[in-house]
């Protein structure tokens, strides 16, 4: 599928109306026509009450929004592009305070939109693996605590940072919030995002030893506490980049239970920095192929 490339102003011309939000819904669903879930026919006829398609062969109707991100969902598909549009034309994304400010809608009601919009960048962040060169390295996020600090806080969530190495820049990213401490877990979150015969390079703590026979290659480093350029500047400058990110959009590090889906956010906008203009069309297809989200699911 080809992605397009649009303005401000080409994106207020093609999603003008809700017929035509409509229209991109079904040309993401279906890019190469139409084809009934039932029979699998390709004739159907667009029916002028209802948002549906009705198979010329086994008379279904299908619902043109039914199992995608905006099914039976009662906000105008206006404001659903236009929340598309706001959370991925800035590197930093836009609070959902900020969102319902600029859009009229009661906070809660925005804030359910851009978890369901997130878990649709998560899905995209599933397909594509890392590979070759990657930068490893664990973080914590959360706030300061008077008791211990770091590894071992109560009050903070560890978090596994993976960074491909394209000389001496950075590639794609991936992050995984740890639930625990424990090696395993490290090896499940490196196993889920990494090719196989992946070369790591990650710092000298004991616990990173247990990737040897799990990737291509591993190699540990023994960082000292000041240093510039070192041998995980890529993944030090993500680090840097995601609490930025956190605490001058949100001011503060987010509800520990919905970080993941925060880092998934800040993943999806980093991997496609080149391509942002088309970050408005892709998270639509994005939206468009994913199935419902119920509010249980993100609450």
């Amino acid at each position: 599928m080809a992605y397009k490339e649009l303005s401000l102003l080409e994106f207020q011309r093609r999603y003008c109306s809700e017929e035509a939000c409509l229209q991109a819904i079904f040309k993401a669903r279906w890019p190469r026509g139409f084809l009934c879930p039932r029979c699998g026919h390709s004739d159907g006829t667009k029916l002028s009450k209802r948002r549906a398609i009705q198979c010329c062969s086994c008379r279904r109707q299908t619902s043109v929004t039914a199992g995608t991100v905006f099914h039976k969902s009662k906000i105008p598909l206006m404001t659903w592009m236009w929340l598309i549009f706001l959370m991925t034309q800035d590197k930093g994304g836009i609070s959902t305070m900020r969102a319902a400010n600029l859009l009229g809608m009661h906070y809660t009601t925005v804030w359910n939109l851009m978890h369901k919009l997130r878990e649709a960048m998560a899905d995209r962040l599933e397909g594509p693996m890392l590979s070759g060169f990657v930068e490893i390295d664990d973080a914590f996020f959360g706030g300061k605590s008077r008791k211990k600090r770091g590894r071992g806080a109560s009050n903070k969530k560890q978090v596994c940072v993976m960074v491909e190495r394209l000389n001496q820049k950075a590639g794609d990213a991936a992050m995984v919030v740890l639930l625990d401490q424990r090696g395993a877990t490290l090896v499940k979150a490196v196993e889920s995002r990494l090719e196989p015969m992946t070369h790591v390079r990650t710092d000298g703590f004991p616990t990173n030893s247990i990737l040897h026979g799990r990737v291509g290659k591993l190699k540990m480093t023994k960082i000292a506490k000041v240093y510039d350029h070192g041998p995980l500047e890529n993944v030090d400058r993500v680090i840097s980049l995601t609490k930025r990110y956190l605490l001058g959009t949100y001011h503060q590090y987010c509800s520990r239970s919905h970080l993941q889906r925060f880092l998934n956010e800040f993943c999806y906008r980093f991997n496609r920095r080149y391509t942002w203009y088309q970050l408005a069309y892709r998270l639509v297809a994005a939206c468009a192929l994913h199935p419902p989200i119920p509010y249980a699911a993100i609450s």
